[in-house]
């Protein structure tokens, strides 16, 4: 695992333990295990454009809507469920920018539909791509961009380290 994704884990990690209060761990999965995930995602605009997307099963997006929200899960209706998933993207996203050439800003946290984004974005590839489980449920988190764009010059990660390419 590079630095980059290192880091980007510890952000997952990190966001998940302090919002949720739930752990997540890697792990490798199929993609067809997402094939009825709800995909929300935030675009990255600035010095570096990207796209951050979650893929998450229905049965975890409905148990993190009820961490955050502090209610039964059954309880919760299709828009808690997307605030909530909204509302992780987005903290993951501001974290991230830390990795980035600077200045990125964030859109707001959008449902993303099943489109192929390598058609609407062909300059765009998966930069970071963390398969993880929570409590039992796989679920993705994609950063899709040119990341060693993003690495070329020195960047600050959220940590506090500095990262470098390889080639700088």
């Amino acid at each position: 695992m590079s630095i980059i994704e290192q880091a980007f884990l510890q952000i997952v990690e990190d966001t998940w333990v302090s919002t949720l209060g739930l752990h997540v761990e890697p792990t490798s999965f199929s993609p067809t295990a997402m094939s009825e995930a709800i995909t929300v995602c935030v675009k990255i605009s600035g010095a570096w454009d990207g796209e951050l997307r979650v893929y998450c099963p229905p049965q975890l997006a409905r148990l993190s809507a009820a961490a955050i929200f502090q209610l039964d899960a059954d309880k919760l209706g299709g828009s808690d469920i997307s605030d909530a998933l909204s509302e992780l993207v987005h903290i993951v996203g501001g974290n991230l920018k830390a990795l980035l050439p600077q200045p990125v800003t964030l859109s707001l946290p959008t449902l993303a539909g099943a489109t192929d984004w390598t058609q609407t974005t062909p300059q765009w590839r998966t930069a970071c791509r963390l398969a993880l489980t929570c409590e039992g449920h796989p679920f993705l988190i994609i950063l899709l961009g040119d990341l060693p764009a993003a690495v070329r010059g020195q960047t600050q990660s959220a940590s506090g380290q500095r990262l470098q390419s390889d080639n700088h």
